[in-house]
């Protein structure tokens, strides 16, 4: 998957050896954007399964969706 600007994004996170993660950040959470390639696509329809990996030795929050998860201001 690659992240993708969006409509709403209002900044973007950078760091060394990373390449660049548009986002939303408003006080209460910071939402990106996702975009499956062709083949991510056909593996999804196979099995309908996503995988999350936080880096870290502690769980954060955090939450899959299909559809933009916030109120549009």
């Amino acid at each position: 998957m690659n992240p993708v600007k969006f409509e709403d994004m209002n900044c973007i996170f950078t760091a060394p050896g990373c390449g660049d993660l548009p986002a939303l950040k408003t006080d209460k959470h910071i939402v990106s954007c996702w975009e499956m390639t062709d083949k991510e696509k056909e593996e999804f329809m196979k099995t309908g399964k996503i995988y999350l990996s936080v880096m870290g030795n502690i769980q954060p929050p955090v939450s899959l969706y299909v559809d933009r998860p916030y109120i549009r201001q």
